[in-house]
């Protein structure tokens, strides 16, 4: 497991998952992670990354935990946006390999290098 439930909210300082909760939502945000990463992490073997590489999927992977949680049943609905007279809500996500994300965590897994496509 990349990020423990522990990390989550000692390091992480997450509060938006129960406990109860917490192990299910990190396994499904990891996989979301390794996808992203075209299962390079796995395939190099997560404690063979360097500190940095390390700290930087942790924290992605709270940040998806986080947003799957929070926009879950939003994620794969066909309305991108509505607006109601002068109000108007859409979602900022982005979608990669058929996984949806944000702009945040992207960055951040970019900056491991293991988003890179001539690899």
């Amino acid at each position: 497991m990349y990020a423990t439930p522990e990390y989550y909210t000692a390091d992480y300082g997450g509060t938006l998952i129960s406990q109860d909760d917490l192990p299910k939502a990190l396994e499904d945000a990891e996989y979301s992670i390794d996808h992203l990463c075209f299962g390079r992490i796995k395939g190099k073997g997560f404690d063979n990354l360097s500190p940095y590489q390390q700290e930087l999927i942790r924290r992605a992977v709270c940040l998806q935990a986080d947003y799957i949680k929070q926009y879950g049943p939003y994620i794969n609905s066909p309305l991108k946006g509505y607006s109601a007279g002068s109000t108007k809500v859409e979602m900022a996500n982005v979608t990669y390999g058929g996984i949806s994300t944000t702009q945040e965590i992207i960055n951040l897994l970019e900056d491991t290098g293991l988003r890179c496509l001539v690899l």
